[in-house]
């Protein structure tokens, strides 16, 4: 069996960067102290780093000087300049280099198998033991290498393809980017959701940040016949398909929970809506205690089996933590870095929804800014496009907005901000698209009529 570790090649590589100190930017690519079997070798390589970063001369007596006294109480000098000596040349150092990254890995290999024993053997459920696993092999990490940059021009070649398919889209009328979220004034500034991008949806308590995730859901899977993935860490999987079904057949949600939806007329539209929530790719899982390395292996397994074009949460601040941070807002940050990350190794558009704090509701405009999200600077930081779910009749009783609802992009990247106007159908769970023609109250001569229905678009969900 080889040795986890090769003394010949660590002094090989330190050998070439005494004698050629133009090679450290070449060899140390990738290469850090723990890579190093031996700590005096550790310890002279970061005495090595250490003067180059200070833009002082590398050899031997610098090194060795820096270093001072060895962990064995040896001076560095000497062993520097041992490893001098018995280096004859600095050719195969890019060689040596790749062995000592090599060996490094095979160790970590070997910790890392260790440790998914223990969590074999652990008393953890058969599914938090597969994302441990998981996020085991992910925290290995073989360094840069060449592919890690690549040349603008090797881009364009490829972005050229990615154009000439864009212009055909819009030849055929095709013009949004990504999946369509069932809104057509949100779905003109946003260009519909896009692969790799983490959407936060936010807002406060009764303004419809579940009904409108659910809604792009919904029409993904049922309209464009998509496979998506609800996460749902507050209801469970009965309540979200009474709401799925009564947004479907625009039926009162209550006559659904009640069981008086056929006895009230509403037996045709609850056979229909259940029949085309049966037939779609939706998948839900409802289990609590979820956190982001067990919902990235529950993806990547439905993906294989099922394909995957959308992800929903519902919601970040019911997530657990799959580290132990010092503060909430610590974890908080590490979830949605993994998301984004998720969102990015599937390429499907992951949409979080996320609590605002109460902030908003201290000022005379209530409506939402970033910095009104909860533990906001890693979320406003991960996330690509915020959406801030606002309804004015909810602070204002008598206020003209009635029925209407703010979709208002709060941060997009390559997304201008605004805002999204959509009705607001509480009865039936549900967002539509605006009647044509639609007006703010203070163009028009009249007040807006309070109902909902007024506006909205009937047909499409």
């Amino acid at each position: 069996m080889r040795e986890p570790y090769s003394i010949e090649a660590e002094h090989g590589v330190l050998g070439a960067m005494m004698l050629r100190p133009d090679l450290i930017d070449v060899l140390s690519d990738g290469l850090t102290p723990a890579d190093f079997y031996f700590e005096d070798n550790a310890a002279v390589y970061r005495a090595i780093l250490d003067l180059h970063q200070a833009g002082k001369g590398v050899d031997f007596m610098t090194v060795g000087e820096h270093i001072g006294i060895l962990s064995d109480g040896t001076r560095g000098l000497g062993y520097a300049g041992d490893i001098v000596r018995n280096t004859p040349s600095a050719a195969n150092a890019a060689t040596y280099a790749q062995i000592v990254k090599d060996r490094s890995t095979g160790r970590a290999l070997m910790q890392a198998a260790e440790r998914i024993h223990e969590i074999a053997t652990g008393e953890q459920e058969t599914a938090d033991k597969i994302a441990a696993v998981q996020a085991e092999a992910m925290s290995l990490d073989n360094g840069g290498t060449a592919d890690d940059v690549v040349m603008a021009g090797d881009v364009i070649t490829t972005q050229v393809d990615v154009w000439e398919e864009r212009s055909d889209r819009f030849d055929r009328g095709e013009t949004l980017l990504g999946l369509s979220t069932g809104l057509t004034d949100l779905d003109a500034k946003l260009g519909g959701l896009q692969p790799d991008q983490l959407i936060i949806v936010a807002g406060r308590p009764a303004m419809g940040k579940t009904t409108l995730a659910m809604g792009f859901a919904a029409d993904a899977a049922i309209r464009q016949d998509k496979s998506v993935l609800v996460f749902s860490l507050e209801m469970n999987k009965g309540q979200l398909i009474d709401r799925l079904t009564a947004a479907e057949g625009r039926i009162p949600l209550s006559l659904v929970k009640n069981g008086r939806a056929a006895a009230e007329g509403y037996g045709a539209q609850l056979a229909h809506a259940a029949s085309a929530v049966k037939n779609s790719r939706l998948a839900l899982s409802e289990r609590s205690g979820m956190s982001m390395n067990r919902i990235r292996s529950i993806a990547r397994r439905h993906k294989h089996r099922h394909g995957l074009d959308l992800i929903v949460i519902d919601y970040l601040q019911l997530l657990e933590g799959d580290t132990k941070a010092d503060n909430r807002t610590g974890e908080v940050s590490d979830m949605t870095r993994k998301a984004k990350l998720l969102a990015r190794e599937l390429q499907v558009p992951v949409v979080m929804l996320s609590q605002l704090s109460r902030q908003c509701e201290q000022r005379p405009n209530k409506r939402p800014i970033p910095a009104d999200l909860r533990e906001s600077g890693s979320i406003e930081q991960d996330a690509d496009v915020i959406l801030f779910v606002y309804r004015d009749e909810v602070y204002h009783e008598h206020s003209e907005f009635k029925g209407i609802a703010e979709i208002i992009i709060g941060k997009g990247r390559d997304v201008e901000t605004g805002t999204a106007r959509a009705a607001f159908l509480g009865q039936f769970n549900r967002f539509e698209n605006l009647a044509a023609g639609w007006r703010e109250p203070e163009e028009q001569p009249a007040k807006v009529a309070s109902l909902a229905s007024r506006y909205a678009k009937g047909g499409r969900g």
